[in-house]
C-alpha cells in the first residue's frame, strides 16, 4: 500500500511538471483569497474533516504554478503523520525540498515553502523514531527559515514543537523558554487565543517532569476545560500527556480513565490503526501492569509491539519490552526476564523515563535473583536521579524568574514607546477626523441632491406614462365593445348569436387576465378552454381537442404568470394545425405533484421550426414567455420554472412551475 501511495504521487508530480514545461512561469505571491484557502484546507486536514485530502488533491491538480502545487502537495504528505501510514511523510518532505533547493531565487513564498517542508521531516524524526538531535536541528533550521517567509503566523506552533523536542533531550530550560516564546510570538502576531492551549499543555509537561505536580495540574485542568478548541490531533496529544501526568503522580486508576478517554477519542475519528492509537495502548499496558490486571497488561503491550517493530519505531519497542519484563517480574518468571535482556541488551543505554521505569524494574530482579550490587547500582541511581531533579527544578525556576523579568523590561519599553506613538497619533487623528467630518457632510450634500433629482425625474416620467395610458383608454372603450357585440346577439341568427356571446365572453376574460400578473391554473386553463371552442369553429370537423387535468381543488393552488399556456395554444394552432391537412388533434396534459406541475402543450402538426416563425406574432409570444421565465427565476434562484420544446410526432411545449415559487409582483 506504501509503495503505491508513492507511486500516485510520483505520477501527480511528474505529471504536473511537464504541464509546467510549457510557459516555465510561476507565481511567487498568494493573494488573500488563495492564501485562505491554503489555511482552511491545512486546518481542515489537521481537524480530519471528511473529503478535506479529496479537495487537496483538487487543489494540487488545478494549480497553475509549482509553488502552489507544491503547497498541497506538502500539505497532502503531511496527513499521514496522522494516518496509519505515518513514513509517507519523509517522501513527500524531501521531494519538496529538493525543488525548492533547485530554484534560482529564494523568496519569502520560498523560504515558507521550505520550512514546512523541513518542520515536516522534524516532527517524522521526532514523533516516529524518537531522535530528539536530529530534529532539534531540523527545527531550528526551519524556525529561521520561517523568520524570512509570508508564514509567519506558523511561528508559534514552531517553537512549540521545537519545546517539545527538548522535552525529549531532558533540556527542560529550554524546553522552558521555547514554550514561552511560542505565547509570546501567539500574543505578538494577534493570532487566536485557542493557539495558546497546547503551549500551556507544554508547559504542564515540564512541571510532570520535575514532578511538580501542584503548578503541571493548573495548565492541564485550564487545557482540558477548553478541550473542544484544539485540533483533533492536539486533542490525542493533550489526552496523552494528561494520562502520563496521573501516571507519574502514581494515581493509576485516574490515569486509566483518561488513556481510555483517550482510545475512545482516537476511535471517534476512526483512526484505530494509526501511531497515537498504539502509544495509547503501549501507555494503557503500563497502567494495567501497575494494578496487577496483568491479562489485560500482555494483550495491549502485544499489539502495541508488532505495530512499532513493523513499523520501526525503536522507542516504542523498547518500552512494550520494558512493560513485559515488568509483567514477567510479577509472575516472577524469571527466566523470561533474562531472554528480553539477550534480546535486547541496548536497552539498558536508554535514556528519560521509560529508563526510569526499567531500571525499577531491574531493581526489584536483581534483589529478587540475590544480584544485591546490582540492586543496590539501581537504587544509587535513583536517588541520584532525584538530586538531579532538585537541581533542575532549582535551575528551571531561576531562568524562568529571568526569562519573566527579561520579558517585563521589554513590555515596558515597548509600552512607552506605544504612549508615545499614541499621543503622536491622537494630534493627527483629530486632523483627519476634521478633514473627514467636512467630507462626509460634502458627501451627504450630494447625495441628498441626487436622490432629489432623480426622484423627480421619475415622478416626471410616471406622469407622462399616465398620461399616455389615459389617452389610450379614451381613444376606445371595452364597454363600447361589449355594447356593439350585444346589438347584435339581438339579431334573429341563434348560431351567430352563440358565436358572438363566446366572443364577448372570451374578450371579458382577456381583460380580466390581462389585468392581472398572476393567476391560478384553473383560472388559466378555464380562457384557454374558451378560446379553443372559438378557434374549432375555425379549424373544421377534424379537429379533436383533449384536456387531461386533476382535480379542480389542486388546480387552485398552483399559481403561475397569466396568459402563458393560452400563448403555447395559439402557437400549436397557428403554427400546428391551421394548415394541416387530415385530423388535427391538440392535448392538454396537466400533471400535478408534492413539488411541481408539469403542463404540456402538445399538437400532432410538422414539428417546431425557428424558420417559420418569422411572424412578429409568433416572436412577440415565445419572448414573452422566455422573459417572464427569466424575472422569475432570477428571483427565485432554488425553484426554478423551466419551458422546453420538443419534437416528437408533432410539438411538444413543456412549462414546469414548481408548488414553492415566490412572486414579487401579484
Amino acid at each position: 500500500m506504501l509503495h503505491i501511495l508513492r507511486l500516485f504521487a510520483l505520477l501527480t508530480t511528474l505529471c504536473w511538471l511537464y504541464s509546467c514545461q510549457t510557459d516555465g512561469r510561476y507565481n511567487d505571491m498568494r493573494t488573500p483569497e488563495e492564501k485562505q484557502c491554503y489555511l482552511s484546507l491545512y486546518d481542515s486536514m489537521q481537524h480530519k474533516t471528511p473529503h478535506a485530502l479529496e479537495l487537496i488533491r483538487q487543489q494540487m491538480l488545478a494549480s497553475h504554478d509549482s509553488l502552489t502545487f507544491y503547497d498541497y502537495y506538502l500539505m497532502y504528505g503531511r496527513h499521514y503523520l496522522i494516518d496509519e501510514c505515518p513514513d509517507s511523510l519523509l517522501f513527500y518532505a524531501e521531494r519538496t525540498l529538493r525543488f525548492v533547493n533547485h530554484l534560482e531565487e529564494q523568496t519569502p513564498r520560498t523560504r515558507g515553502l521550505a520550512a514546512m517542508a523541513t518542520s515536516a521531516k522534524a516532527s517524522y524524526h521526532y514523533l516516529l523514531h524518537h531522535h530528539p538531535d536530529t530534529a532539534i536541528n531540523l527545527y531550528h533550521k526551519a524556525y529561521r527559515l520561517m523568520m524570512q517567509s509570508d508564514l509567519m503566523e506558523n511561528l508559534p506552533d514552531l517553537s512549540a514543537n521545537l519545546a517539545d523536542a527538548y522535552v525529549e533531550k531532558d533540556n527542560l530550560t529550554e524546553a522552558s523558554k521555547w514554550y514561552r516564546r511560542a505565547l509570546y510570538l501567539n500574543d505578538s502576531l494577534a493570532l487566536p487565543s485557542q493557539q495558546t492551549l497546547s503551549f500551556y499543555m507544554g508547559l504542564g509537561r515540564i512541571y510532570t517532569s520535575l514532578g511538580d505536580f501542584d503548578q503541571a495540574r493548573d495548565f492541564y485542568e485550564m487545557t482540558d476545560r477548553r478541550f473542544g478548541e484544539l485540533k483533533p490531533n492536539m486533542q490525542s496529544y493533550f489526552l496523552n500527556n494528561y494520562g502520563n501526568y496521573y501516571y507519574f503522580r502514581k494515581d493509576y486508576r485516574q490515569a486509566l480513565t483518561t488513556f481510555r478517554r483517550l482510545k475512545a477519542h482516537i476511535e471517534s475519528y476512526h483512526a484505530e490503526q494509526n501511531f497515537d492509537m498504539f502509544l495509547c495502548k503501549v501507555n494503557m499496558a503500563d497502567v494495567f501492569l501497575n494494578l496487577h490486571q496483568l491479562d489485560s497488561a500482555r494483550l495491549y503491550v502485544r499489539e502495541a509491539e508488532e505495530y512499532f517493530k513493523a513499523h520501526q519505531v525503536e522507542i516504542g519497542v523498547h518500552y512494550a519490552k520494558t512493560i513485559r519484563l515488568g509483567i514477567a517480574l510479577e509472575e516472577k518468571q524469571y527466566a523470561e526476564i533474562e531472554s528480553i535482556l539477550n534480546e535486547a541488551p541496548e536497552m539498558v543505554n536508554l535514556q528519560g523515563d521509560i529508563y526510569d521505569i526499567l531500571r525499577k524494574y531491574l531493581s526489584r530482579y536483581y534483589a529478587a535473583i540475590g544480584d544485591y550490587k546490582r540492586a543496590y547500582t539501581g537504587l544509587q541511581g535513583n536517588l541520584q536521579d532525584h538530586e538531579t531533579s532538585d537541581r533542575r527544578r532549582t535551575s528551571l525556576r531561576s531562568s524562568d524568574i529571568m526569562m519573566r523579568l527579561t520579558e517585563d523590561t521589554i513590555r515596558l519599553h515597548h509600552q512607552l514607546e506605544l504612549q508615545r506613538r499614541e499621543t503622536r497619533y491622537v494630534k493627527m487623528s483629530r486632523a483627519a477626523w476634521a478633514i473627514f467630518g467636512l467630507l462626509v457632510i460634502i458627501t451627504l450634500a450630494f447625495a441628498l441632491w441626487y436622490n432629489y433629482e432623480r426622484k423627480r425625474r421619475l415622478q416626471l416620467r410616471l406622469d407622462m406614462l399616465t398620461l399616455r395610458m389615459a389617452n389610450a383608454r379614451q381613444r376606445i372603450s371595452p364597454h363600447f365593445v361589449f355594447n356593439v357585440l350585444n346589438s347584435r346577439m339581438k339579431g334573429p341568427d341563434c348560431q351567430e348569436k352563440d358565436q358572438l356571446m363566446m366572443l364577448a365572453k372570451l374578450i371579458r376574460t382577456n381583460l380580466d387576465l390581462t389585468r392581472q400578473n398572476i393567476v391560478t391554473l384553473a383560472e388559466e386553463l378555464d380562457f384557454v378552454k374558451q378560446y379553443i371552442c372559438i378557434e374549432r369553429q375555425l379549424l373544421g370537423e377534424d379537429f379533436t381537442f383533449r384536456i387531461n387535468v386533476p382535480e379542480s381543488d389542486e388546480l387552485e393552488q398552483i399559481k403561475m404568470p397569466s396568459m402563458l399556456v393560452q400563448i403555447l395554444t395559439e402557437n400549436a394552432i397557428l403554427h400546428g394545425l391551421k394548415n394541416k391537412e387530415g385530423q388535427k388533434q391538440l392535448t392538454i396534459l396537466v400533471e400535478i405533484d408534492n413539488e411541481k406541475a408539469r403542463i404540456t402543450v402538445s399538437d400532432n402538426g410538422p414539428g417546431f421550426d425557428i424558420r417559420h416563425y418569422n411572424g412578429k406574432r409568433s416572436r412577440t409570444g415565445l419572448n414573452i414567455i422566455r422573459t417572464t421565465v427569466n424575472v422569475i427565476n432570477q428571483e427565485n434562484p432554488r425553484h426554478k420554472v423551466h419551458f422546453d420544446i420538443r419534437n416528437d410526432n408533432g410539438c411538444h411545449a413543456i412549462l414546469t412551475i414548481p408548488r414553492h415559487i415566490k412572486y414579487t409582483i401579484t
